[in-house]
C-alpha cells in the first residue's frame, strides 16, 4: 500500500497551494492572423515560488485547454510558468495506423509541430503550427507583462530556449511533445497516455520514434493506462521500446507504489476512467495517485546517463549515438575491466575491441542500427548505433 506519509504530503500540497494566477488568452490577441473563434490558450503564473522554468502542455485530439486546468494549475503550484496551448488538434495520430506510408507519422508530426507542408492527413501552415503559436504567445506575454520575465524562454524573438522548457502533453499532444524532444534538448518531456504512433500496417513503432534524438533518455517520462482503449498498452510499450526508454527503464505500476517509483521512466496505472469516461484520460485526471506521479515527473532530479566507475574516477563514452566506433576513456586503468555488450533482448554481441591503459575502443560498425548496452564490471551504459 502507498505510505500514509506520502499521501499526507500530497494532500498538504493540494490544500496549501502556492500563489498562482490562471488566465486565458485568445490566439488572435498574439497575432491578428489567427481566427477570432479559436480556443483560448491557458496561462498559469506562479508569483511566489517561481522556478524560472516553463511547462509547455499540449492537449489531446479534439480537446480544449480548459479540460487540462487541473494539471496546468498543479504544475504552476510546483513553481512552473505554464502554457497550455491552443492548436489545431482535430486529427488523431492513432487514425494513421493503417497507412502503408512508412513515414506517415513523421510528416504528420512535422506539419502540426512546425507547419512544414508534408502531410496528406493534416493541413497546418507555419502560423498555426505549435512552434509558432508558442513563440507568438510568449512574445505577447513578455510585451504585456514585462516584469514577469517571459522572454527568458526565448533565445531571440523567433527562437525558443528549449533548455528552460519542460514539454508535455496528453495523447496526441504527448506525441507532439516527444517529437519536439527528438529535435531539441528540452529540460524534460512528459508523455501522458502516449506516444500513440504505432503502425498496424507494419506492426511496429513509427519511424521517427526509432530515430535517435537530441534529448537523452533519462529526461523522458511516460505515464500510461494498462487499460487504454485508444491504443492498447502493448502497442504503446512497443513505442516506448522504439523510443529507447523501455526496457532501459522497467515498467512500474504506480497505484501500489511510492515515489520515486524506482526512478523508472515507464509508469502505468489502472485507475478509473477520466475525461469522456476513457481510461485513456485516466493519467491526466485529478487523483492523489496522479498528483504524486505528476510531482515525480515534473520535479525529480535528472542525472546524466554517463556514470562513474568509482567515486575516484571520471568516465567518458563517446560518440553517442555512433555510426562505427565507441571510445571509453577513464582516469583510472581499464586494462582489467570486464566489458559485456548486449542488444535489447539481452543477447551478447561480439565486437572487435582495442584496449590501452586508460581507454577501450569498440567497433560497432558491423552491428545493425539500434540500442545496445555496454556493461563495465557492474555498471551499464546505453549506446545508440545508427
Amino acid at each position: 500500500m502507498r505510505s500514509i506519509l506520502t499521501m499526507l504530503a500530497v494532500v498538504t500540497a493540494l490544500y496549501c497551494p502556492a500563489q498562482i494566477t490562471t488566465f486565458y488568452i485568445k490566439p488572435i490577441a498574439t497575432n491578428i492572423g489567427y481566427d477570432a473563434i479559436q480556443d483560448s490558450n491557458m496561462v498559469v503564473r506562479n508569483s511566489t515560488t517561481n522556478l524560472d522554468k516553463l511547462f509547455l502542455f499540449i492537449g489531446g485530439t479534439g480537446t480544449h485547454t480548459q479540460q487540462y486546468q487541473t494539471i496546468s494549475n498543479f504544475a504552476g503550484n510546483l513553481g512552473y510558468d505554464v502554457i497550455n496551448l491552443s492548436y489545431p488538434n482535430s486529427v488523431a495520430a492513432a487514425s494513421l495506423s493503417g497507412s502503408s506510408d512508412s513515414l506517415v507519422f513523421n510528416t504528420y508530426r512535422q506539419e502540426v509541430c512546425y507547419g512544414t507542408p508534408l502531410s496528406d492527413d493534416v493541413s497546418v501552415d507555419s502560423l498555426n503550427s505549435i512552434y509558432t503559436r508558442t513563440v507568438h504567445l510568449i512574445n505577447y506575454l513578455h510585451t504585456t507583462y514585462p516584469s514577469q520575465n517571459w522572454d527568458q524562454y526565448l533565445i531571440n524573438p523567433t527562437t525558443l530556449d528549449w533548455s528552460k522548457i519542460a514539454i508535455g502533453g496528453h495523447s496526441q499532444g504527448g506525441g507532439h511533445a516527444c517529437y519536439f524532444a527528438k529535435q531539441n534538448d528540452v529540460d524534460r518531456v512528459l508523455m501522458f497516455s502516449s506516444p500513440n504512433d504505432y503502425s498496424d500496417y507494419y506492426a511496429r513503432s513509427a519511424n521517427w520514434l526509432r530515430t535517435p534524438g537530441v534529448t537523452s533518455s533519462e529526461k523522458h517520462f511516460a505515464f500510461l493506462s494498462l487499460l487504454d482503449e485508444i491504443v492498447p498498452f502493448d502497442k504503446q510499450l512497443t513505442n516506448l521500446e522504439g523510443l529507447g526508454i523501455y526496457p532501459l527503464y522497467d515498467t512500474t505500476y504506480v497505484d501500489m507504489a511510492d515515489s520515486p517509483y524506482g526512478n523508472s521512466r515507464c509508469l502505468y496505472t489502472t485507475q478509473a476512467p477520466g475525461l469522456a469516461l476513457l481510461y485513456h484520460s485516466s493519467t491526466v485526471k485529478f487523483s492523489l495517485i496522479n498528483n504524486a506521479v505528476w510531482t515525480y515527473m515534473l520535479s525529480t532530479v535528472i542525472t546524466s546517463e554517463i556514470e562513474e566507475i568509482s567515486d575516484l574516477s571520471t568516465l567518458s563514452i563517446y560518440p553517442n549515438p555512433t555510426t562505427s566506433f565507441v571510445r571509453i576513456d577513464s582516469d583510472i586503468p581499464l586494462s582489467n575491466t570486464n566489458v559485456l555488450i548486449q542488444d535489447l533482448s539481452g543477447k551478447t554481441m561480439h565486437c572487435d575491441q582495442l584496449s590501452t591503459a586508460n581507454a577501450i575502443i569498440i567497433d560497432f560498425f558491423q552491428l545493425s542500427d539500434g540500442i545496445y548496452f555496454i556493461t563495465l564490471d557492474e555498471k551499464t551504459y546505453k549506446i545508440i548505433k545508427h
